[in-house]
């Protein structure tokens, strides 16, 4: 992915609406920890937002959007696309969009805000929507989606429902990237095995493995020195298992049950077995699954589908991941637009973020060629999706999808004490019930600290 935040134009701009400079929005990154900071230590801006009346479409004089997301791949150089037609259909709205690398946006986007830099649009990764829904620096958007026409019908419940914190909405979904099984044919096919017919329970999982172990393949190398993606796989198991992450108010950690401790030996044993190399990374494992050396990846359909397919002669294909306990499920994150808080907003700007939100929901299709599944119903039901075939094999997991809790400081949680937990055990170095009881005590506490710091958002 490309490391540095990049900028496009598409239209000459009327310099009385001029946005920010690059360099204005590249400085931020020199304040945007001691404004992130500051926002710590300060009480955030919950106060309710006066929107003014919208007319139904912008027919003002020529008007740039500020668009910030974290697309700094291939899917950015598509995004841009989708702008540059959006902007062929609609001449006066120029949307001039920023990618920036996700760790820096969410450290950037909430410093101008509070600088008054802050974009029109941004585009974020929905189990941060609920962190900066506390944080007071997106706005609610029950008003949005109502002016669109977007409801509950539209999407399935799950995906819609992950755009919620409390009962308002804080963003509206674009797509969602169930992980899913990706597996490589001819690697299957030289062990005896059909290229056809992946494994789809944890009999015939195991069973696979156990083939490709006597053939003197490791099929599945589970990342143990990247937890962020072994953590993933663990999630989807433990949900699998028929546990849960944390209890429904978000204030305890129920990872260390035993449903958790069954999924981690599950994993834990897949290289105890040969079934996955010792101590590698996510990288070594894509590295391996491209050159032939193993048969299985669990991943996202936006990272590795292109990935993959432009890799000359791999030979894969990809279907729902396994049902390895006893009820479907996977995990899923979904990229969800937001609009950022204002010190004013005008009714000509928001008409053509309206405008921008309406069109391109209604032309998701396109970005199905980055990967994701379009979170719209109609679109992932129309011929011309199902004709995409490795995007419509994701698709037939959308019913099973999970996502994190919505609860402001979850990604913190998971990221910083579960799933190191969960790197520790899967290099050997600690039981699972130990290391997940010890990230349990240290969950609670920080989850504690988290409901009295979005206290006032919570409430």
């Amino acid at each position: 992915m490309n490391d540095t935040s990049t900028k496009e134009s598409y239209s000459p701009m009327d310099p009385t609406l001029a946005s920010p400079t690059r360099r204005a929005v590249l400085g931020l990154g020199a304040t945007a920890l001691s404004a992130g900071v500051l926002g710590a230590c300060s009480s955030p801006d919950l106060s309710a937002v006066s929107l003014p009346d919208v007319p139904a479409s912008y027919d003002g004089p020529p008007i740039t959007l500020r668009f910030w997301n974290g697309l700094t791949g291939a899917d950015g150089a598509l995004m841009r696309d989708l702008c540059r037609e959006f902007q062929a259909e609609h001449p006066a709205i120029e949307v001039e969009m920023f990618a920036i690398p996700w760790s820096s946006f969410y450290q950037k986007f909430p410093a101008a805000v509070v600088s008054g830099l802050a974009p029109d649009i941004g585009l974020m990764q929905n189990f941060h929507v609920a962190t900066n829904a506390a944080r007071g620096v997106i706005i609610s958007l029950d008003e949005v989606a109502e002016r669109i026409g977007l409801s509950e019908d539209s999407f399935s419940a799950t995906v819609w429902r992950s755009g919620m914190v409390g009962q308002r909405r804080y963003s509206i979904p674009l797509d969602v990237w169930p992980d899913s099984l990706f597996y490589n044919r001819r690697v299957l096919a030289d062990a005896g095995l059909d290229p056809d017919d992946p494994p789809q329970d944890r009999q015939s999982y195991e069973d696979t493995l156990e083939a490709l172990a006597d053939n003197n393949v490791a099929g599945h190398w589970l990342p143990a020195i990247d937890p962020q993606g072994v953590g993933r796989g663990f999630d989807s198991v433990l949900w699998q298992m028929g546990g849960e992450l944390y209890d429904e108010e978000g204030s305890r950690a129920r990872f260390n049950e035993p449903e958790g401790v069954e999924a981690l030996t599950w994993l834990v044993e897949r290289i105890r077995a040969g079934h996955s190399r010792q101590n590698v990374s996510g990288g070594d494992a894509n590295v391996a699954f491209k050159n032939d050396l193993n048969a299985f990846m669990w991943g996202g359909p936006g990272a590795l589908i292109n990935d993959f397919r432009a890799v000359p002669d791999l030979d894969w294909a990809v279907a729902p991941l396994p049902l390895i306990g006893q009820t479907p499920a996977s995990f899923a994150g979904s990229h969800q637009f937001v609009v950022m808080r204002q010190r004013s907003f005008e009714a000509g700007r928001l008409a053509a973020v309206y405008t921008f939100l309406d069109w391109i929901s209604s032309n998701s299709l396109r970005w199905a060629d980055a990967g994701p599944v379009p979170a719209r119903r109609d679109v992932v039901e129309s011929a011309e999706f199902a004709a995409l075939d490795a995007q419509s094999s994701v698709a037939e997991a959308l019913d099973q999808v999970r996502f994190y809790p919505l609860i402001p400081g979850i990604f913190d949680v998971q990221s910083t004490i579960l799933y190191p937990a969960i790197s520790t055990v899967l290099l050997q170095n600690a039981h699972p019930q130990q290391a997940l009881d010890e990230a349990a005590l240290r969950a609670d506490h920080l989850l504690e600290e988290n409901r009295q710091k979005y206290a006032e958002a919570l409430a």
